[in-house]
């Protein structure tokens, strides 16, 4: 019953990555050529959401919600500089990838595929990851006040998107961006102990790492499945053609994504979705990292 539950999230997370263009290099590109924040409030708004899904159930059922973090060091600075640059030589992070994959861009199917070789390599290199230690995130600790903060800031930003278009629909007013509805599964995998994405499945393929998590690989083909039933149905699914310099491009990107992921232990998804939420200082850092990377490249090449 709880994998039918999972199953059920992860098509719904699969989904609206396909229908929200969820993409952090979009939106950092969108503030810096076009001076508007919205895809960025987006993605704040869904921060909100996750604090107040969390702290609701912690107040509310007691909730203890599963702290994976680690340790801060050089390497997460430069996991966090390396995932970022991949995103701008990939032109789209992580999750982005998966919305270029879903509406018919095939030369972004060779992005995975450089993060699987990039983390096999890594894998079999005489390096040491990234100390895992106990941290506690200040959400947990003062769920009262994090509520509070959330619920003023989820109203805020909903007065935000009202004002910018008063002719959207009062759902999407709700939720800010699909955004929101990603982050909110994701958190739901939590409650399940399920903690789940999709770079960290490929993360497990290239490490052969499925003991016990042959349900994490049957998740990432029913996550696939459903980004392209998602295009079938809103017939938006438009075959892009492979091209040498396109493929390269992706491969070289997903490379630089699944090497920095191996850094900081997870990609744009955790770090975005679950990380930077929980407040956990390597997650902050190497969202920051990342993001002002990512930026610099922008301002510096367009």
């Amino acid at each position: 019953m709880f994998f039918l539950f999972a199953a059920l999230l992860v098509m719904i997370m699969g989904a609206f990555i396909k229908l929200g263009n969820t993409c952090l290099v979009a939106s950092t590109e969108q503030l810096i050529k076009h001076k508007n924040p919205s895809k960025i409030f987006e993605i704040i708004n869904s921060w909100f959401w996750v604090i107040l899904l969390i702290t609701s159930l912690q107040l509310t059922i007691g909730f203890d919600v599963i702290i994976n973090s680690f340790a801060l060091s050089w390497m997460t600075f430069v996991g966090g500089i390396l995932i970022g640059l991949g995103a701008y030589f990939n032109r789209a992070c992580a999750v982005g990838t998966i919305s270029k994959i879903g509406i018919g861009n095939l030369n972004y199917l060779f992005t995975p595929i450089g993060m699987l070789i990039s983390v096999f390599i890594f894998y079999h290199f005489p390096i040491d990851g990234p100390i895992q230690i106990n941290d506690v995130s200040l959400i947990t600790l003062y769920p009262i006040l994090f509520f509070i903060i959330s619920v003023v800031a989820i109203i805020f930003l909903f007065i935000y998107f009202t004002s910018r278009n008063k002719n959207l629909k009062f759902p999407r007013k709700i939720i800010g961006a699909p955004t929101t509805i990603i982050s909110i599964c994701f958190v739901l995998l939590l409650l399940l102990k399920k903690p789940w994405s999709y770079t960290n499945v490929i993360s497990d393929i290239a490490q052969k790492n499925f003991n016990d998590k042959k349900e994490n690989l049957i998740l990432f083909l029913i996550f696939f499945i459903a980004v392209f039933l998602t295009s079938f149905f809103t017939k938006s699914y438009k075959p892009i053609a492979l091209k040498f310099k396109s493929v390269f491009k992706c491969i070289i990107g997903g490379a630089l994504i699944g090497w920095g992921s191996q850094l900081i232990v997870g990609s744009h998804d955790t770090i975005t979705l679950y990380g930077f939420p929980l407040l956990l200082t390597s997650a902050v850092i190497a969202f920051l990292v990342n993001m002002f990377t990512i930026a610099g490249c922008i301002k510096l090449f367009g």
